[in-house]
């Protein structure tokens, strides 16, 4: 199924193990005085099916999403991949994220382009540096789909 409208502005989607990124960029959205909300589900409901990742990527039609990949790496990499490559994704921004930049990395064999997210107060500055440049990336993506 492939998106029929473009995504709205002001929404995150965030796909996570932990609610404490949950709460950490709960709190970055309302801090920054954006009008963007977050939605959020976690991500090994999506992996074992009690959330459709397309018809929740419909419903709530968000402008960038964040995907956390946690442990087994090598797994969630996989299934990420998948989401990532759907074609619900087109004109959506989209961030990844992990706990462990360096262990994700070495599983890959590849730099993973995470940001590292251990609750340093750098982390929050690089969460919502990117989520900037991706709604920036979004609006004019939106703009072209319009």
């Amino acid at each position: 199924m492939s998106r029929s409208k473009p995504s709205a502005a002001g929404i995150v989607a965030l796909f996570n193990a932990s609610d404490d990124t949950v709460d950490m960029v709960q709190k970055l959205l309302t801090g920054a005085g954006d009008a963007q909300s977050l939605i959020w589900c976690h991500f090994a409901d999506l992996k074992k099916g009690i959330v459709n990742f397309e018809k929740y990527m419909d419903k709530h039609n968000p402008e960038v999403v964040i995907f956390d990949i946690s442990p087994p790496y090598d797994q969630n990499w996989q299934f990420f991949k998948t989401m990532r490559d759907a074609k619900t994704m087109k004109g959506r921004g989209m961030i990844l994220t992990t706990t462990n930049k360096n262990r994700l990395d070495e599983v890959l064999g590849e730099d993973s382009h995470a940001l590292e997210v251990v609750g340093r107060p750098k982390d929050l500055n690089e969460i919502d540096a990117a989520i900037k440049e991706e709604t920036r990336k979004a609006d004019i993506a939106r703009m072209a789909l319009a």
